[in-house]
């Protein structure tokens, strides 16, 4: 291994130079560059700027809750047409129809309540009416 011969050696030059006379007016000019940037960097926040960010939000806000209204309003109406629809052509549905959607079960229980139901109505009549 070879030793290093620190006086000898060839030295490694830096790439960089700084120019004659740099650090005696460095203070001067870096003063200069901050007072200018301290003038012209002042930004100015417009208000009107701010204001239209809270119109705009108000504006979406108050469009959603006139489409929400608007939707239940329209839900509520179709109810109510569907039920006066129902109303006026309901009694176009035949005991034939509703005996084709139920099952032996339901009108067995249809049955039974029918005649506990007269029963019931006979008790009353009996015993108000005498």
């Amino acid at each position: 291994m070879k030793k290093i011969d620190l006086e000898n050696d060839k030295k490694i030059e830096s790439g960089f130079k700084i120019p004659d006379n740099y650090f005696d007016s460095f203070e001067d000019r870096l003063m200069q560059r901050i007072e200018n940037e301290e003038t012209s960097s002042s930004k100015v926040i417009s208000i009107w700027r701010r204001k239209s960010v809270w119109i705009s939000g108000m504006a979406a806000a108050l469009i959603v809750s006139i489409g929400t209204w608007m939707y239940f309003e329209q839900q509520k109406n179709e109810t109510i047409e569907f039920a006066q629809d129902y109303l006026a052509y309901g009694n176009e549905i035949t005991t034939e129809d509703i005996a084709k959607h139920l099952t032996e079960e339901d009108l067995s229980n249809l049955e039974t309540e029918i005649n506990n139901f007269d029963s019931k109505t006979e008790t009353y009549i009996n015993e108000y009416l005498n």
